[in-house]
């Protein structure tokens, strides 16, 4: 039998951070984003600087899960650093930097720096106490051409690359603001990715939440949007499991994509064609999700031929795990 969205809201539901349990992590957002306030409004030196910050990743695009074992609430807080023309050529000192900023801001935090094999720097956490939210620092450097563009190191280590995080943004509402079922389509996804293990690490790349919001968006913008969550999620696990992915590209971004790329599919940032979202991806990793996506659609389509609800459960419950429920 096919679920229909009212079917299907009670799983959302179970699977997104609930408004109620959002006030704990509010509040030490709101003391974190008055500190860096008054941090940058205090500040009158000549060198580097935070000028502003945003708070970015799923938490602002609405498509955030509950936290899980494996899978704590992270949050995105991007940085803009200025005062120094020259600190693109010197990643260490930019991170050293941001390290002492958030150490006068938060003195008895833990602040956590994960670096790689040769000592670079590859991400800087707070993980804050009681709720153990995660908060991600992303700094970046405001470029003056393009508008709107910061260059951006990679949380993997190595490589600048250039993006608008202000774009990404913007883009993320015009698409929920389109299409009602969005948030809950991604959201399910995600459940999806996590429970099937497909989640990217730092020993394994994997689908990131990033990518799959691309995809969802790529689908409504090419081929009509879809609020119908079951069909949602059926023409995604159709597209990937694929046997001819295309290079997804988006309008009004900037750039071309490359001519070569090493990974076995291409994503593009939806604001910079130069950016391949899925570079880290591997063929033996791709091949796990083209798998996993081939019996997730598969398995949907059965679960539509089911004549009865429980028999239809069932067949969910082998693609999103055993929490799945309609009641």
């Amino acid at each position: 039998m096919k679920l229909n969205n009212n079917d299907l809201a009670n799983f959302i539901s179970k699977i997104k951070l609930q408004p109620s349990n959002m006030d704990k992590y509010r509040n030490q957002l709101k003391n974190l984003k008055e500190n860096l306030e008054k941090k940058i409004s205090e500040d009158t030196s000549n060198g580097l600087k935070v000028t502003k910050y945003i708070i970015a990743g799923s938490w602002k695009k609405h498509t955030i899960l509950k936290p899980t074992g494996d899978n704590p609430i992270d949050i995105d807080l991007v940085l803009f650093v200025s005062g120094d023309n020259n600190i693109q050529n010197d990643l260490k000192k930019l991170y050293d930097f941001i390290i002492s900023y958030l150490e006068e801001i938060y003195p008895q935090k833990d602040i956590a720096r994960d670096v790689d094999a040769e000592g670079n720097t590859k991400s800087i956490t707070i993980t804050f106490t009681g709720t153990g939210l995660q908060v991600d620092i992303v700094p970046v450097v405001q470029l003056d051409e393009p508008e709107e563009y910061v260059w951006q190191p990679s949380r993997r280590g190595g490589k600048k690359y250039i993006t608008s995080i202000s774009k990404q943004l913007s883009f993320s509402q015009t698409i929920r603001s389109n299409n009602p079922s969005y948030t809950s389509i991604v959201r399910a996804l995600k459940w999806w990715r996590n429970y099937k293990e497909l989640n990217p690490t730092d020993s394994q790349p994997g689908l990131s939440s990033f990518a799959i919001e691309l995809i969802v968006a790529y689908l409504d913008i090419n081929y009509g949007v879809e609020t119908n969550i079951e069909e949602g999620l059926i023409r995604f696990f159709k597209f990937v499991s694929t046997n001819k992915f295309p290079i997804i590209e988006f309008d009004d971004s900037i750039n071309s994509v490359p001519i070569t790329f090493s990974s076995p599919i291409y994503l593009a940032d939806n604001t910079n064609k130069e950016n391949n979202v899925v570079k880290r991806l591997n063929t033996s990793v791709w091949n796990e999700i083209f798998d996993e996506a081939e019996e997730a659609f598969d398995t949907l389509n059965i679960a539509q031929s089911r004549n009865n609800e429980g028999d239809t459960i069932t067949e969910w419950k082998t693609i999103f795990g055993p929490t799945f429920n309609i009641k």
